[in-house]
C-alpha cells in the first residue's frame, strides 16, 4: 500500500559556494496583494515558453528561456517582496460563488514558482549567484504555502507541488553551500507559514459549496431553473458531451424534483465534518472510513458528484510530508552526517532513511 509513498531526495555536487543573508521582512499587510501583481504582470507566453516554464526542472537553460526569465522580471521581484509578508488572505467567494467560484491565483502560483526555480537553476548554474538562487527557491516555498491557505483542496494540492519542485531544485545545489548558508535555510524552511490543511479546506470550501448548492436548488422557481443550475455537472466532461441531458439524468437519479436534490444533498453534509476528523488517522485507517462512508452513500447521486477523492488528496499529503523530512534530513546530513539520519525519520512509516553516496552528491 505504502509503495506509492517511495520518495527520493538526491543532491549533487556543483560549482558554487555562498553565504545567505536574512532578507529584510514585512509582517505588515496582505501578501495576497503583492501576488497578484505579480500574476497581472506574468507576459503571455507561448505554447513553446509554457513548455520551458511546465519543465523547469529539467529543461536547457537556453536563450529562450533566458528571454522567458528576462520578460518575467518584474513578477518575480513582485514574489519575493509578497514571501517577505507573513499574512496571506486571498479572500475566496466560497459561499457567494459555489461551484462557480474561479481560482485563477493557483494556476498563476504555479506558472510564478516555477519561473523562480527556473531561474534559480540560472543563477546556481551560469550567474554563481547562490544567494539570489536560494532566495528564488524560499520564496516559491513560501508561496506554496500561502497559496495553500485560500480555502480550497486544490491549492493545498498545488501547494505541495510548489514545495516539491523547490526542493527539487535546491537540492541539486545542496553539497556545494557551506555551513553557515545551510543552517540559514534550515531556519528560513522551519519559519515559514504553515501549509493550510485538508481538513480546514474540507469545511471552507467543499462543505461551504455543498451548503450553496442547497441553497440555490431551493432557490429555485420550477424545472427549468433547476436544471440551469444543474448544468454545470457536465462542465468537467468533453465538449461534445450532453450537458443538458446529464442534468436531466442526474434529476432523475434524485426523484426529479428539488425537492429530492436538496433531500440528497443534506443527507452528504455530515460527511464532511466527519471525514475532515479523520484525515489526521493514518492511511490504512483513513482509507477504511473513507470507503466506508462512499458505501454508505452510494445511491446518493449528490454525494456521488461533489464529495472529492479524498484518498487521492491524503496519499499527497503523505508524500508531502515524507518530502519535506526527506529535506530536513538532507541538510542535516549534509551539516553533521550521516550519522544526523538517526534524528529524521520517516514520518509515515517510521524508521530510518536509506542513505547511498556517489562521486557528486548523495541520495536520501
Amino acid at each position: 500500500m505504502f509503495s506509492a509513498l517511495f520518495l527520493t531526495t538526491t543532491v549533487m555536487l556543483l560549482p558554487w559556494i555562498t553565504a545567505l543573508a536574512d532578507p529584510a521582512v514585512d509582517s505588515n499587510g496582505n501578501a495576497a496583494l503583492q501576488y497578484w501583481q505579480a500574476f497581472a504582470t506574468l507576459p503571455k507566453f507561448t505554447d513553446a515558453e509554457s513548455v520551458i516554464i511546465a519543465d523547469c526542472l529539467v529543461v536547457p537553460l537556453d536563450e529562450t528561456a533566458q528571454e522567458v526569465l528576462k520578460n518575467s522580471k518584474y513578477a518575480l521581484t513582485m514574489l519575493h517582496r509578497a514571501s517577505a509578508i507573513k499574512h496571506c488572505e486571498w479572500g475566496m467567494s466560497f459561499n457567494e460563488d459555489g461551484v462557480y467560484v474561479l481560482l485563477p491565483h493557483v494556476a498563476a502560483s504555479r506558472q510564478l514558482t516555477s519561473l523562480a526555480c527556473l531561474r534559480a537553476r540560472q543563477r546556481f548554474q551560469f550567474d554563481h549567484d547562490s544567494n539570489g538562487a536560494i532566495e528564488d527557491v524560499l520564496a516559491a516555498m513560501t508561496l506554496g504555502r500561502h497559496i495553500s491557505v485560500d480555502g480550497s483542496l486544490i491549492a493545498v494540492l498545488v501547494g505541495y507541488n510548489i514545495e516539491y519542485r523547490a526542493i527539487e531544485t535546491l537540492a541539486v545545489a545542496l553539497p556545494e553551500l557551506d555551513p553557515k548558508t545551510i543552517k540559514a535555510v534550515q531556519t528560513r524552511f522551519d519559519a515559514m507559514p504553515s501549509f493550510g490543511t485538508q481538513a480546514t479546506a474540507l469545511l471552507a470550501c467543499e462543505k461551504v459549496t455543498m451548503e450553496w448548492f442547497i441553497r440555490k436548488v431551493k432557490e429555485t422557481k420550477d424545472k427549468e431553473e433547476l436544471l440551469t443550475l444543474l448544468g454545470w455537472v457536465g462542465i468537467s466532461e468533453d465538449k461534445n458531451v450532453d450537458r443538458g441531458g446529464k442534468a436531466e439524468r442526474f434529476l432523475d437519479e434524485c426523484g426529479g424534483t428539488a425537492e429530492g436534490v436538496v433531500k440528497f444533498a443534506v443527507d452528504a453534509l455530515p460527511s464532511y465534518d466527519q471525514m475532515a476528523k479523520h484525515l489526521d488517522l493514518p492511511l490504512d485507517a483513513f482509507e477504511r472510513e473513507f470507503k466506508r462512508d462512499g458505501i454508505v452513500h452510494a445511491s446518493n447521486p449528490v454525494y456521488n458528484v461533489f464529495f472529492p477523492a479524498l484518498a487521492k488528496a491524503r496519499q499527497a499529503n503523505l508524500r508531502a510530508e515524507v518530502r519535506r523530512a526527506l529535506f530536513s534530513a538532507a541538510l542535516a546530513v549534509q551539516l553533521d552526517g550521516q550519522n544526523a539520519l538517526t534524528n529524521h525519520l520517516d514520518p509515515v512509516l517510521g524508521g530510518r532513511f536509506d542513505f547511498s553516496s556517489f562521486k557528486t552528491g548523495f541520495e536520501l
